[in-house]
């Protein structure tokens, strides 16, 4: 027996309720989505700004205590020989794995001098000499009281800074250098390694 279709009955049949997408389709569409979202962490990162001064600018003259002794070193007469400086914090875990090879390539014989400096950023002089003593860091180490990272637009640790001889940034660098990167920067200002 056939049965006649109502008007009714030709709505209901098109105007089904709509089916949720299939799982092809939500795996693709979740793709995209992470892809999207890797694209613009990657663009984050690459637009951000690293941490310390423009390189082949002349560097800001500072003046800082050294935290075991109290004398102040500054920048601008230390004029005729590079200065690598770290800047470094005792929480810093990057900046205590980077302590032996800093210690290394400080205590090599070279062509030419090179004036090594940390810059800690703790709260206090006693932490840094603490941390001058723990990490076995040879050479002077100074105490911030927040005008040089806030001059040298220090926002990342550990930030290496070397000034070259004529008191401009050579290199600047976040992050745990390799001996080798150090040993190529020293390089260029003529302080090979004998």
């Amino acid at each position: 027996m056939a049965r006649a279709v109502s008007e009714r009955d030709e709505d209901a049949a098109t105007t089904e309720p709509p089916r949720p997408p299939r799982r092809s389709e939500l795996g693709r569409q979740l793709k995209y989505v992470l892809f999207f979202a890797a694209a613009v962490a990657v663009a984050m990162m690459l637009s951000r700004r690293s941490s310390g001064p423009t390189e082949g600018v002349a560097a800001k003259d500072f003046t800082l205590p050294n935290a075991q002794t109290g004398e102040s070193f500054q920048l601008s007469a230390q004029r005729g020989t590079p200065v690598l400086v770290e800047v470094f914090a005792s929480w810093c875990g990057v900046c205590r794995q980077s302590a032996p090879t800093l210690e290394e390539v400080s205590q090599a014989k070279r062509a030419r001098a090179v004036r090594f400096v940390g810059v800690s950023v703790d709260d206090t002089a006693a932490r840094a000499q603490a941390v001058k003593r723990a990490w076995g860091i040879p050479y002077d180490v100074l105490h911030d009281d927040g005008s040089f990272a806030k001059s040298y637009d220090i926002t990342l640790l550990p930030t290496f800074i070397l000034v070259d001889d004529t008191g401009h940034v050579r290199r600047v660098a976040t992050g745990g250098p390799s001996k080798a990167e150090l040993e190529r920067w020293l390089d260029e200002v003529g302080a090979t390694r004998l």
